[in-house]
């Protein structure tokens, strides 16, 4: 009963997602309908909006290649059902988006919806209830991303699976596991210290971490295969990024609380050239108090995420996903103030992109898709149909407000959760109870 819910719930939101995001994944499956690197293309892009003065980078595919791999064959069936499909190039801040089929909405969507069901299934197994399987499926975040939006959830399924092989000591299928992701999306590095340190911490044989960061230095390194140029100019986008997003720093991107919003910008950038060095350190003090004190693996991968939200320069809505089973899992052991943790970190989210997205734009996909031409009118005026006055979100004082506000909570919250005494579990994992066992019983002989 809850999966059919939980397929139910995705089919309803096929036809709606984030209009950029959406276009870009669209412009990918032709790139790959042509056997066309989607680096090239964002090179070539990236020409034209410097030399056509739109901006200094066209914010195109920027993720590591196995998405590519992922999509090449779906993206070939789509190209088989749509053999006249061609580019659809927006210029960056318009409302232009693609008339899309349900077909390039369900092969887009197919993969993140299995990763979210393997995640389901491993998150209960750990935890040792349905409720896990049940929470994540049905939460209201994950539906919203992995529905309407993006493929986190298949970077997610690499970190979550690289902790569960850890506690069934599959050391190697753990280096696997977390390279799949971090090949995703880059975020499941910040895994790695965290695991290095556990296993130092537990006394494990030198082979067993030389076999886990092995392997995952030999998965990444196969997996980058003949991209590694474009990995590297994607890596340097991301690096001269400014900041924003759900954090404090989204104060500097909101031009309309202030009388002269271009004021903003050199302070954003001058902040923003601090973004590497202060993750660093950030990163350097969190494997410090991962050091110090005792805690599970699973919390030491919510410090190392808490660090990322602390320290980055830039932190978009869907990076919440990181969190979400981790915290689920700590809600589930220590109970408390995790519990509220928990909540808050997809309520806030969702809030969010409410105000920030807003969240009626990921309507237009839907429009473009039932009424054709006709909807070109969004085009030009940027309309919804949810043009009410009363809407907070359609004045932009107060959705920038909101959103700035909402932006510091969310880093007070990291904060305050990195920072959060370590509790002894009120109740026992009941899955992850056996695997303890099974790793204390593969100590004795050594």
């Amino acid at each position: 009963m809850i999966s059919l819910l939980a397929i139910a719930l995705r089919l309803l939101l096929l036809p709606i997602g984030h209009p950029w995001d959406l276009t870009v994944d669209y412009n990918v499956f032709i790139d790959l309908i042509h056997n066309h690197s989607p680096y090239d293309t964002f090179t070539t892009l990236s020409n034209m909006a410097i030399a056509g003065h739109w901006d200094h980078v066209y914010e195109y595919y920027a993720y590591p290649p196995v998405p590519l791999y992922m999509y090449y064959p779906l993206a070939k069936i789509y190209g088989i059902l749509h053999p006249h499909a061609q580019y659809f190039i927006a210029l960056p801040g318009s409302y232009a988006v693609p008339s899309l089929g349900l077909d390039f909405f369900f092969l887009f969507k197919l993969p993140i919806w299995i990763a979210d069901f393997l995640i389901a299934t491993l998150l209960a197994r750990m935890a040792g209830t349905i409720r896990g399987y049940r929470d994540y499926l049905l939460n209201p975040f994950v539906l919203l991303v992995s529905g309407a939006w993006t493929f986190d959830a298949i970077m997610l399924l690499g970190l979550i699976a690289a902790v569960y092989a850890i506690y069934r000591s599959k050391f190697i299928w753990a280096g696997i596991a977390l390279a799949f992701g971090t090949m995703v999306k880059f975020f499941p590095i910040i895994a790695l210290p965290a695991i290095v340190i556990y296993l130092i911490k537990k006394n494990r044989p030198l082979r067993e971490i030389f076999f886990f960061v092995g392997s995952y230095v030999i998965a990444c390194g196969v997996m980058l295969g003949p991209f590694a140029n474009g990995v590297l100019n994607v890596l340097t986008f991301h690096s001269s990024r400014p900041g924003g997003g759900m954090n404090w720093q989204d104060i500097w991107t909101s031009g309309a609380l202030f009388g002269d919003p271009s004021t903003l910008l050199p302070i954003l950038l001058a902040i923003g050239a601090f973004g590497t060095p202060i993750l660093i350190i950030t990163f350097m003090l969190a494997c410090l108090y991962m050091w110090k004190v005792e805690m599970s693996l699973n919390r030491m991968i919510i410090v190392s995420v808490l660090a990322f939200f602390v320290g980055s320069k830039l932190i978009n809505e869907q990076y919440a996903m990181l969190i979400i089973p981790f915290a689920w899992l700590e809600a589930h052991r220590v109970k408390g103030a995790w519990a509220w943790f928990y909540r808050l970190f997809w309520i806030i989210p969702i809030a969010f992109v409410t105000f920030h997205g807003p969240i009626d734009h990921f309507l237009w996909l839907l429009y473009y898709m039932v009424f054709k031409s006709r909807a070109d009118i969004t085009v030009l005026t940027g309309m919804t149909g949810f043009e009410w006055t009363m809407i907070p979100w359609k004045h932009a004082p107060y959705a920038q407000a909101i959103s700035v506000f909402l932006g510091f909570v969310f880093s007070i919250l990291s904060l305050v959760a990195l920072l959060w005494p370590v509790a002894r579990s009120t109740e026992r994992w009941k899955g992850l109870q056996r695997l303890r066992l099974k790793i204390e019983a593969d100590r004795l002989p050594s």
